[in-house]
């Protein structure tokens, strides 16, 4: 049985409050036993009019994150999460210096094309692109039945850049999740996560031999402090679906702690 759960996609939400969020995270973590989370400060580029949000800047958010990180090094990670139609001239240089000063701590980089409405083929992503790659930090990407963030257009970038390791964060939202499943299959350097995946999906993971490619994340505290309660997360943290002891392992813990290099103590 697993001895470690990591929570591989949570966050730091500004419309919910960034104390609020602190204390939902730690609190849902304690209530249902996660050990480690990784959480992205909030960095929402338009708002539900179709006009840009000014919230914090990437650099700003990286570092408000940090802060809660260093204040739980044993059971908090954070990804950067980037605003590259905010800031088109991107603070890389700011956000090298912060990696680097906290290589211990930030484990990856997050993009999410809706709130951004720029699909991840674009330019503006290339400075990106680079950190990671000179970094070798993986990048979260939303994926969704929408638009902007079809597993499609992650699944070009990836075989343009197969030095770089992507994560599609719930195996395309809205969707069967059935072509996210080919995307993993036919692409080397694709991951997967488990945000708002019916657990039902793994069967469809295990018939592909995709075992070592999907990992638990929830995206809480979307739903408040008791996200982890929704039925599907309560089959994930208990193990109440058709998956071997082995095979639970390696989603709740092992697969997040090799691809985002996570050291639990």
């Amino acid at each position: 049985m697993v001895t470690k759960i990591i929570d591989a996609h949570t966050h730091i939400l500004l419309n919910k409050g960034i104390k609020e969020s602190k204390e939902m995270i730690l609190y849902s973590m304690k209530k249902y036993n996660v050990n480690y989370s990784l959480i992205s400060m909030d960095g929402t580029e338009y708002n539900d009019k179709e006009h840009f949000y000014d919230l914090v800047s990437s650099v700003k958010g990286t570092k408000i994150a940090l802060d809660f990180a260093k204040n739980n090094m044993d059971s908090i990670g954070i990804l950067i999460w980037i605003r590259p139609h905010k800031e088109k001239d991107a603070p890389i240089e700011e956000l090298e210096k912060l990696i680097i000063n906290n290589r211990n701590l930030i484990h990856g980089l997050k993009f999410h094309p809706y709130c951004s409405r720029l699909k991840v083929t674009s330019k503006l992503l290339i400075p990106y692109f680079k950190l990671a790659r000179k970094y070798n930090l993986p990048i979260l990407v939303h994926t969704a039945n929408d638009k902007y963030s079809s597993i499609y257009y992650l699944r070009k970038v990836a075989l343009a850049n197969k030095d770089i390791t992507f994560i599609a964060a719930h195996l395309e939202l809205l969707s069967d999740n059935k072509y996210a499943i080919d995307v993993l299959k036919e692409t080397e350097n694709i991951y997967g996560d488990t945000a708002w995946v019916d657990p039902k999906k793994y069967r469809l993971i295990k018939n592909r031999h995709l075992e070592d490619k999907i990992m638990f994340g929830t995206d809480n505290p979307i739903d408040g402090k008791d996200t982890l309660n929704h039925p599907w997360y309560k089959k994930y943290l208990h193990h109440k679906f058709k998956i071997s002891d082995e095979d639970y392992e390696k989603l709740m813990y092992l697969n997040a702690k090799k691809i985002y290099k996570i050291d639990l103590k």
